[in-house]
């Protein structure tokens, strides 16, 4: 009985732990950015996030973490997804440097949101696949 016992709670807890930290995975879809969809992307980060993130996407040194080659957004992207759309005064580190800066909420309807993320996910050498509106709309704040 103990032996079931421990071999249940063993089951139950890789199950409940391989189930639950789907926060920090990266999602990619079969949707391929088009050329519209990247300009109209480079247009909205124009807008909303190069004063900070700078043209080129490395950021400001201390302040602003770099999006070019950003190891955050590869393996979290829905944290950083949530910290656009909601905004967030939670520190992260980004390619071994910690920053704890103010994001502010974009503003960006959800479809806006998709195409500025699929327009970083592809810049400056970035190669990280895509997101689809369904990710999108799934990311809820944090409470």
């Amino acid at each position: 009985m103990i032996r079931f016992n421990i071999t249940l709670i063993i089951l139950l807890s890789t199950l409940v732990f391989s189930c639950t930290n789907s926060k920090n995975k990266t999602h990619t879809s079969t949707y391929s950015v088009s050329e519209a969809d990247m300009e109209k992307g480079s247009q909205i980060y124009r807008a909303k996030c190069m004063n900070c993130h700078k043209q080129d996407g490395k950021g400001i040194d201390r302040t602003s973490p770099p999006l070019a080659n950003s190891d955050f957004l590869e393996k979290k992207l829905d944290n950083a997804i949530q910290m656009v759309k909601y905004g967030s005064s939670e520190a992260i580190k980004v390619n071994g440097k910690k920053y704890r800066s103010y994001m502010p909420a974009s503003g960006l309807n959800d479809k806006d949101l998709q195409l500025v993320f699929n327009y970083i996910l592809n810049s400056w050498g970035n190669q990280y696949g895509t997101v689809d509106l369904e990710t999108i709309k799934g990311i809820k704040e944090k409470r």
